[in-house]
């Protein structure tokens, strides 16, 4: 099966997933297809003309492709879409769903960007891929759905396919006659056997580095990681503020105990509560506390010895987690994404509060980026804190924040303080831009 067969429409099957590179000098030719087609392997070809510059769009069988031959017909989804909307939206994309089968294990998409008319992404990814694919830029839209994708054209594969024609069908790239030529000759030629061996050689080692070149590129593992992370990095806000109602109705102070502070944590899914002992055992934690996991406190300095006068007990923090672009479709770039939210902290400033941005970095971090790694959809975080919040104003805290900030901690010391209105809180999290 070709999995990037998206539907076999009226007009004939649509192939989707092309890799699209301009022509050697701008015009199409069997020389320069033949160049395009020496570095990539691939068996068939479509040519897009736009703006007097030919494109080709190649495909290369995946090894469990290779067995099944293309169906008669196939016309390039990303071809049909360019030639229906590329004039008037250069920079337009389109979102549809694959034609679902028992053989996929997982529904897929078709994603197609133009960049001048002309696409410059074409692929077929999870729907969580497709909108990181596409990337935080406005662009007009064409998709399947407009309660997923607002104020898009909503069209199908029928509309696509009525751009079917001969110039953009899938077809196979014809054999290169000069090669074969070339070796008649040299066979012919006696004293030139070792000759032509040293060049077959040096040729493929070419290729082998090129290929070799190709597995290095980074952005399709930084887009595969940011796909996998994107899609746990949001925090329910409702989950956070059921866990700090539960924080503000617990006890300071137990038989025989003092509550020193609290550390909530949503990677760890737990809150830990420090206790101070006065004149109790650990059996008043266990009565007081049954809900607690009680935990014996060591010594300094790695000591095996549990402390007499301190321990701990933890409690769950069940706070769900999902998908980025659940909650913000559309990251900010930082310097818009300081404007708006700047005032809100000079709120928070004036009613005593202290806030800390760290700067923004490349998220995630893969070994293999260079320092100057950039791509239209990557994103940055940086850390972002709360601090001295009094517990009236917690909440308010937490529900105003704007969608691109994301609550991971959230802690409390309290010392001599034992009324929980008088107590100040601190919440920390993660905030995420654009990176263009």
């Amino acid at each position: 099966m070709i999995e990037r067969v998206v539907s076999h429409s009226s007009a004939g099957p649509l192939l989707g997933g092309l890799d699209w590179r301009p022509a050697a000098n701008g015009e199409h030719s069997t020389r320069s297809l033949h160049e395009a087609k020496s570095h990539t392997d691939s068996t068939h070809f479509a040519v897009l003309h736009a703006r007097g510059v030919a494109r080709y769009g190649l495909y290369k069988p995946r090894p469990s492709e290779e067995l099944h031959k293309l169906p008669k017909g196939t016309l390039s989804a990303a071809a049909c879409f360019a030639m229906l909307v590329g004039a008037d939206a250069p920079n337009a994309a389109l979102v549809l769903p694959v034609d679902s089968t028992r053989d996929r294990e997982e529904q897929k998409y078709l994603v197609v960007v133009l960049d001048d008319g002309v696409p410059y992404i074409d692929a077929v990814v999870t729907e969580v891929a497709a909108r990181d694919t596409i990337g935080s830029e406005e662009r007009p839209m064409w998709a399947y759905s407009s309660a997923k994708y607002p104020n898009c054209e909503v069209v199908d594969y029928e509309w696509l396919a009525t751009a079917g024609s001969k110039g953009t069908k899938v077809l196979a790239i014809p054999m290169n006659p000069w090669p074969a030529l070339m070796l008649l000759v040299l066979v012919l030629v006696a004293g030139g056997s070792f000759w032509l061996y040293q060049k077959s050689q040096k040729a493929q080692e070419a290729q082998r580095l090129a290929q070799a070149s190709a597995a290095l590129d980074p952005t399709p593992k930084y887009l595969e990681a940011l796909a996998k992370h994107s899609a746990q990095a949001a925090t329910r806000r409702e989950d956070v503020v059921t866990g700090l109602q539960q924080l503000l109705r617990q006890a300071v102070v137990i038989p025989g105990w003092t509550l020193l502070g609290v550390e909530c944590n949503v990677g760890q899914q737990r809150c830990l509560h420090r206790w101070a002992r006065w004149g109790g055992t650990l059996d008043d934690i266990r009565q007081a506390l049954p809900g607690h996991e009680l935990i014996l406190l060591n010594g300094p300095s790695g000591s095996e010895i549990p402390l007499l006068d301190m321990a701990a007990t933890l409690v769950p923090w069940p706070v769900r987690r999902g998908s980025l672009a659940s909650v913000a479709p559309k990251l900010p770039h930082f310097d818009e994404a300081m404007q708006s939210v700047y005032p809100l902290l000079q709120v928070w400033s004036n009613a005593g509060l202290k806030t800390d941005l760290k700067p923004a970095r490349l998220w995630p971090q893969l070994p293999a980026l260079a320092p100057n790694f950039s791509h239209r959809s990557a994103v940055r975080s940086g850390q972002f804190s709360v601090s001295d919040v009094p517990g009236a104003l917690m909440q308010e805290v937490i529900e105003s924040a704007p969608a691109w900030v994301q609550w991971e901690t959230l802690s409390v010391e309290l010392g001599d303080v034992k009324d929980a209105r008088r107590l100040r809180f601190k919440i920390t999290g993660l905030y995420y831009v654009s990176f263009s």
